[in-house]
């Protein structure tokens, strides 16, 4: 009975013997495995860990990317607006050159024109001196060209038809009425025309020392200058004893003024203030001086 009992109990110590190492090999795989899971784990943490690090990178270098873009943009941007009001700026001074090269080419003229002008008057007075100088030593009287010439006709010649039927037409009052007339109402073509034909027909007329002035004034209210300082000219030359002269030094005065030449257009007023002291062109003449 005792061995019977024994042998069971043998059995049971083998079992669980064996049974113990079965479980400490079974606890020694689940080890391992859960050991290569966690080292897995790891892994794919630092895997992630990396991937997140350069997704950051990627979405840092695409700011940056994006800023730069915007810069250059933005840079794009400002150059062409500035390079468009640079554009501007040059065109509005290349206009501004071309206004005053325009400006400086008709001033130019204008002072060729005065100077003319002036060669002209100044041509006049030295025949006038001249013709002065050989009367006075005896001499003959030299013909020369009256200032206006090319303006006012010749007289006209006893057989001209023409000239024949308009004196029957017009006396030389009614004729210097219709050309008066005419400048009152600033028709100065009709006046001019009026004016120089009283001249051709009646040049010896009490007149013509008027018309001639009347020419004159035509050319200054045209602001024609220089051909109102010949007219001008003319009656200080041919009509010297006439009503006219002082207002013609004065308004010549005057002319040479509008155009620039202050230097002749003061000795002219002054000269007028000498010959013609206390007469209303000498105080017109002072008063224009004392603005010079």
């Amino acid at each position: 009975m005792k061995s019977f009992v024994l042998i069971p109990a043998c059995l049971i110590i083998i079992v669980l013997v064996c049974s113990s190492c079965a479980l400490q090999s079974d606890v020694r795989i689940l080890e391992d495995r859960i050991i290569s899971l966690e080292m897995h784990n790891m892994e794919l943490q630092q895997l992630n860990y990396e991937a997140e690090r350069e997704k950051k990178q990627i979405k840092s270098q695409i700011q940056n990317y994006s800023e730069t873009l915007e810069q250059k943009e933005n840079a794009l941007r400002s150059q062409s607006a500035s390079l468009q009001v640079l554009s501007d700026r040059l065109r509005n001074e290349i206009q501004a050159l071309r206004g005053k090269l325009e400006e400086i080419d008709y001033l130019l003229n204008q002072k060729i024109k005065n100077n003319e002008t002036l060669l002209k008057v100044n041509n006049r007075r030295l025949e006038i001196i001249e013709r002065q100088l050989n009367i006075d030593q005896g001499g003959v009287k030299n013909n020369f060209n009256t200032p206006g010439a090319a303006l006012q006709p010749k007289p006209a010649e006893k057989n001209d038809k023409l000239s024949d039927n308009k004196q029957n037409v017009y006396s030389e009052d009614e004729l210097y009425l219709i050309a008066k007339r005419a400048f009152d109402q600033q028709k100065f073509d009709l006046a001019q025309e009026k004016f120089q034909e009283l001249l051709r027909i009646y040049p010896g007329s009490k007149y013509a020392g008027n018309a001639q002035f009347w020419i004159g004034e035509i050319y200054y209210r045209q602001k024609s200058y220089e051909n109102a300082i010949l007219e001008y000219q003319t009656v200080i030359e041919k009509y010297p004893k006439g009503n006219k002269v002082r207002a013609s030094i004065l308004k010549q005065g005057f002319s040479f003024y509008n155009i620039g030449d202050k230097a002749n257009a003061k000795l002219i007023l002054q000269e007028l203030i000498k010959k013609f002291p206390g007469s209303p062109e000498a105080d017109a003449a002072k008063k224009k001086l004392s603005r010079f």
